[in-house]
């Protein structure tokens, strides 16, 4: 699985190459469409992680009587 990191140095090559034309804009498009897709759904995951275990520990407090 590839970190934000890589998708970052993955996105820097790509604009290099479209700025010294050797990528097609169109195919460059799809590839930054595709990694923002891939973000999101990290994103996503991160989001209901948080939200799982934020729900947890609110539950071991109600019922601990705290």
């Amino acid at each position: 699985m590839k970190t934000l990191n890589d998708i970052k140095n993955d996105m820097a090559i790509l604009y290099d190459e479209v700025r010294n034309n050797q990528c097609d804009l169109k195919i460059a498009s799809e590839l930054a469409n595709i990694a923002g897709k891939y973000l999101k759904a990290e994103q996503l995951n991160l989001a209901r992680e948080i939200f799982t275990s934020n729900k947890a520990s609110n539950y071991l407090e109600i019922n601990s009587g705290n």
